[in-house]
């Protein structure tokens, strides 16, 4: 579950800053053609405004590729540090020969269409491998990887705000005892008046506060309120049964089957991705 929230967060940021990484690749395509131009003055060459922006168009490419290929390591998990060294350099290598093969093919696309005389295919792809091959590989390496860890930084200081604003632990007074309930523990709790019931992995204890303040005090992306009379850990469910009625039964690792209406379906999308 905390992979497909990472996945969803990398995806959020890459589409809320695709403007920026627009603009930075623009701006790495404008100094391309500037240096271009610069080595056609200082070496008295010939210098072809429109073959320059046409070869330079290879740093575009960079956007929709690297795009997939953070698309492919969240589908297929491949974030882990044994994974990383088994597969990124080959994968890197792998995407690098492919965005110039896709380049080049474009490249003589465009150049049949604007020149009599058209550049051959071999010729560009040798130019892109022997200039652009190294820092290409590097990009899709180190690029990714820097940018998944990035957004994992800010995805557990974002975790670690919000879960300062619940409680970590309940107190439960047995007696003259009052035992400190460790909230990760809790699978449900649910209602009996004048208490609530709140069962753990092989315990039950009585509680005096409602079902509606324990929501205020339980972190909602955790505790789901299922039914007007139970709250559930997400992280403890293992099945859900449909009662085709539109209700559903939720089973818990500790045996326990809750009813889950759907009058709280609200929280039902976010129980089948956890499942999913």
């Amino acid at each position: 579950m905390q992979q497909k929230l990472l996945n969803t967060k990398i995806r959020t940021f890459f589409y809320h800053n695709f403007g920026v990484f627009f603009m930075l690749l623009c701006t790495v395509y404008g100094l391309a053609i500037l240096q271009d131009y610069l080595f056609s003055e200082f070496y008295a060459t010939r210098f072809y405004l429109s073959e320059s922006m046409l070869y330079n168009i290879y740093w575009l490419f960079f956007l929709p590729f690297l795009f997939g290929i953070l698309l492919f390591y969240n589908k297929t998990n491949l974030w882990s540090i044994d994974k990383i060294i088994k597969y990124h350099l080959f994968i890197g290598i792998s995407i690098s020969l492919l965005h110039i093969l896709v380049f080049t093919s474009f490249f003589i696309l465009i150049s049949l269409m604007l020149y009599n005389t058209p550049h051959r295919f071999l010729g560009i792809f040798k130019s892109a491998i022997s200039n652009q091959l190294f820092i290409t590989i590097l990009v899709y390496v180190f690029v990714p990887f820097t940018f998944y860890t990035i957004v994992k930084s800010q995805k557990e200081k974002s975790i670690l705000n919000r879960n300062s604003s619940f409680i970590s632990f309940i107190d439960i007074k047995q007696n003259t005892t009052i035992i400190k309930l460790e909230v990760n523990t809790i699978q449900s709790i649910e209602t009996d008046r004048p208490y609530s019931v709140l069962r753990t992995e092989d315990r039950k204890f009585l509680h005096s506060n409602s079902l509606k303040a324990f929501e205020r005090l339980l972190d909602p992306t955790v505790f789901l309120r299922v039914h007007r009379k139970a709250i559930i850990n997400k992280n403890f469910v293992i099945k859900l049964q449909s009662r085709k009625n539109g209700d559903y039964d939720v089973t818990l690792s500790n045996g326990q089957c809750v009813r889950m209406s759907r009058h709280y379906r609200q929280n039902w999308k976010k129980l089948i991705n956890h499942l999913a």
